[in-house]
């Protein structure tokens, strides 16, 4: 039975564990038999599998602005991926903007992030200016695994503020400095995100050699012939950190007192990735582009085994993590997301909500059951609840439904446009 009233609890430790492009079906728990995921498994099964999370972004930068913000990426003008070739690369988030980092701190939590950022190359959008304490990774959408080479040919690997070299194989350093830090901060309360390049381009496993040096010529995805290997290998050995981090909590006894979650930027891309019965892939606002695997878990509190079904956002993280860490700042500006504590804990249901993307040509408006998707100027609408591969279209039988969705999407366009604040009445 179900509590009447919030339950009780003390503020936790917070760890954030993002795949990059992870379709929908890559791991165990959520279908997959070919690849072995047994440490997110377990996750799963000691807590809930949030089965309608959906990303804000069908790509990495998007998704990442929604998720340290709490606010549609529009917001912060970053609706579409910052290149490291090209115009885009002197691009980031506005430090401005307040973060979950900066947000966080302000109730004594140490802050971390473990991997892949993503929100600006220029020093002056580094996370440690955006709240983060400690930072060890890379700034760029992809490096090469071994040789740590952005996409335009250019070292990326970071101690803080400072570029420099470190041996090894990318998802084995990022599990590496992940448990270093929590080894590090044990004993107060802590904040980490472990934002793992895995399983996204280049396509490289442990023993596979570097594609990438500095100035020189290279293909994007890697020079590997078999794709398939790699991709297994490369979401195995990210589990395998999972299983260590996990390992490290309870040996610290702090798997009651830590909630993880784990999830994806966006859909898997359309070559490798196993977005299950999901119609799309990464760049689409189909399905296979946004809804993600997706897991809570805090032992004695997230009851073990369950599975919830309701629309929940990366943008929806901030405010959950503002709840739980207790901190109250009347500066904070208002947010687009939906505090999802309650639905964590005791399994209450969302207020209902409709919720937007919008990314290139293409725009998309979930009021669960019912979703439409705009390409090209064309309405399409499909009920959710009974057709998840978006294959029988909707658009002209309810017509009554899709035309208050679009009416609602033209709302939602005129309130975010490009940079601007969220209007409140």
């Amino acid at each position: 039975m179900l509590s009447c009233g919030p339950r009780k609890f003390e503020r936790p430790n917070i760890i954030i564990i993002m795949a990059d492009d992870l379709g929908y079906g890559d791991i165990g728990c959520f279908g997959n038999t070919a690849i072995e995921t047994p440490a997110l498994d377990r996750l799963a099964a000691a807590g809930m599998k949030l089965t309608n999370y959906h990303a804000n972004g069908p790509v990495c930068t998007p998704t990442r602005a929604a998720l340290l913000t709490g606010r549609y990426q529009q917001r912060s003008g970053l609706e579409g991926v910052i290149y490291a070739k090209g115009e885009t690369r002197s691009s980031g988030l506005a430090l401005e903007e307040t973060t979950f980092a900066e947000y966080i701190k302000q109730a004594g939590y140490t802050t971390g992030i473990i991997g892949k950022w993503h929100l600006g190359y220029q020093i002056e959008y580094n996370p440690v200016n955006q709240g983060f304490d400690v930072f060890r990774g890379y700034v760029s959408g992809n490096i090469d695994y071994h040789s740590h080479i952005d996409g335009a040919g250019i070292p990326d690997w970071w101690h803080n503020l400072e570029k420099t070299h470190e041996e090894g194989y990318v998802t084995d350093l990022v599990n590496q400095h992940a448990l270093e830090f929590i080894q590090n901060n044990k004993d107060k309360a802590f904040c980490l995100f472990i934002s793992h390049e895995a399983p996204h381009f280049p396509f490289q496993g442990r023993n596979d050699k570097a594609d990438r040096y500095p100035g020189g010529r290279f293909p994007a995805e890697g020079s590997t012939t078999d794709k398939a290997k790699a991709y297994k290998e490369m979401i195995e050995i990210m589990d395998e950190g999972v299983g260590q981090v996990h390992q490290l909590l309870e040996n610290y006894g702090l798997l009651d007192k830590t909630l993880i979650l784990f999830c994806s930027d966006n859909g898997g891309l359309k070559s490798v990735a196993d977005n299950g019965t999901l119609r799309g892939a990464k760049g689409s606002l189909w399905e296979g582009g946004l809804r993600v695997p997706a897991i809570a878990h805090w032992q004695d509190h997230i009851p073990a085994g369950t599975v919830n079904d309701e629309l929940v956002m990366s943008m929806d993280l901030f405010p959950t993590i503002a709840n739980l860490s207790k901190t109250k700042d009347p500066s904070l500006p208002p947010m687009d997301g939906t505090d999802i504590t309650r639905m964590l804990i005791e399994g209450k249901a969302l207020e209902n909500r409709t919720v937007f993307w919008r990314y290139r040509n293409q725009k998309a408006a979930i009021n669960m059951p019912w979703k439409l998707i705009i390409v090209q100027d064309t309405l399409h609408l499909y009920n959710l609840n009974e057709d998840i591969s978006e294959l029988k279209d909707l658009a002209e039988t309810e017509s009554s439904i899709a035309n208050q969705l679009k009416s609602e999407l033209e709302k939602w366009e005129q309130n975010i446009a490009w940079g601007t604040k969220l209007q409140t009445e």
